[in-house]
């Protein structure tokens, strides 16, 4: 029954195929009726050829149905071939893709116009400087460099100009910087003043500061009081205990490089110690001459050893004006307060000297009055010395 179908469709669909053909050669016949000779005898063996088919085979149709198109089998033959392909290219862009940018290097570097506003008491100074950077890559140092433990409070345009394969600019800042001031020999202290100058926006990772050659103070630099010189600029490390809340970072500290411009401070003389207490050892002169006073004359006597301490009074106040609030008891304190002891050591004299000669005791009295003279002098020029040498090392 199986075969008796095949070749029933076998015999349908090659009486369709003959159909269409001659249907095909018919109509080409028509169109070329007027054509006649060779291509009229051309188109009617042709059309007696199809109509004389040889019958095909019901096996050879149903083999032809079920066999794959060759696109087909040309596509499943070469499926593995993209796959390889894609690995093959995948290697390659590992091999060819470069290895990660370390940071930029940045050369930093300034001149130093003026230092001015020193104040040890508000903690704070004035710096007015050209700052120069050098660099290669896309970044924008110079737009993003902050001064560390400051504030710029004026910054001149930048150019960037091209400089033996590097980037090139400078600016013109200035600066109020903050400076924890030790102010423990006042006033014979020295400073080193610290100018931090920092990236505001990458940290070490991606900016890496280099102190660039060059670096000077102005020859017209001075800062009253104190000689300058400049110290040797270094390029470190600065952590910082925080993310600043950047938890993708994966770490509890933040690493930004920083430029340190250190400036040395020095006395050169004692003439600062000098102006800071000449109103005290004046002070401590009269109360002692006082001493030669007799002591029944209590007006002069005691008028200048009274006025005495509030004349070292009023140089505490002066000093504590100079100075920031501490607990630590500064060099200019404690000679103040060694003048204030020597006055009260000296009025003290005198009320003893007046009880001796109030007693019938005159001579006693006079001789208490040239020993104590004598001997608080002598104290307080060697105690002074002794204060100053030992604060200053």
């Amino acid at each position: 029954m199986s075969s008796a179908r095949e070749h029933f469709l076998g015999s349908v669909r090659r009486g369709a195929l003959r159909r269409s053909l001659g249907e095909i050669l018919r109509r080409g016949l028509a169109l070329s009726g007027g054509c006649g000779g060779v291509r009229s005898l051309a188109v009617r063996a042709l059309l007696a050829a199809v109509l004389v088919l040889p019958p095909m085979g019901a096996a050879s149709i149903a083999h032809a149905e079920d066999a794959p198109p060759p696109a087909a089998a040309t596509a499943a033959t070469d499926a593995p071939a993209p796959a390889a392909d894609a690995a093959a290219a995948t290697e390659g862009d590992k091999a060819a893709a470069p290895a990660p940018a370390g940071p930029t290097e940045v050369q930093v570097g300034a001149y130093i116009l003026r230092i001015s506003n020193v104040s040890q008491k508000d903690g704070t100074f004035n710096v007015d400087m050209w700052v120069w950077l050098r660099w290669k890559g896309d970044l924008r140092p110079d737009k993003t460099f902050e001064v560390a433990d400051g504030s710029i409070t004026s910054r001149s345009d930048t150019e960037v100009l091209e400089d033996e394969g590097y980037h090139y600019t400078s600016v013109r800042v200035q600066a109020l910087v903050y400076h924890d001031f030790d102010v423990r020999h006042f006033p014979m202290d020295d400073h080193t003043l610290d100018i931090d100058i920092e990236d505001s926006t990458y940290d070490d990772s991606t900016i890496r500061y280099v102190a660039d050659r060059g670096m000077a103070l102005d020859p017209g630099l001075q800062v009253a009081g104190w000689g300058v010189s400049l110290l040797q600029p270094r390029a470190t490390e600065h952590v910082y205990p925080t993310d600043y809340g950047l938890r993708s970072t994966g770490s509890a500290t933040s690493v930004y490089s920083r430029l340190t411009i250190p400036i040395a401070l020095k006395r050169e003389s004692m003439m600062a110690l000098v102006k800071q207490f000449w109103i005290s050892g004046l002070a401590v002169v009269l109360a002692l001459l006082a001493l030669l006073i007799h002591s029944h004359d209590l007006d002069a006597r005691f008028g200048l050893g009274v006025g005495s301490i509030f004349a070292a009074s009023a140089n505490a106040f002066v000093l504590a004006d100079n100075l920031p609030k501490t607990t630590s008891l500064t060099l200019a304190e404690q000679l103040n307060l060694l003048s204030v002891a020597v006055i009260f050591l000296s009025v003290f004299v005198s009320i003893w000297s007046l009880r001796l000669r109030y007693a019938g005791r005159a001579e006693d009295s006079v001789k208490l009055d040239r020993i104590a003279l004598i001997g608080l002098a002598v104290f307080y020029v060697i105690a002074n010395v002794a204060i100053i040498r030992v604060s200053l090392g």
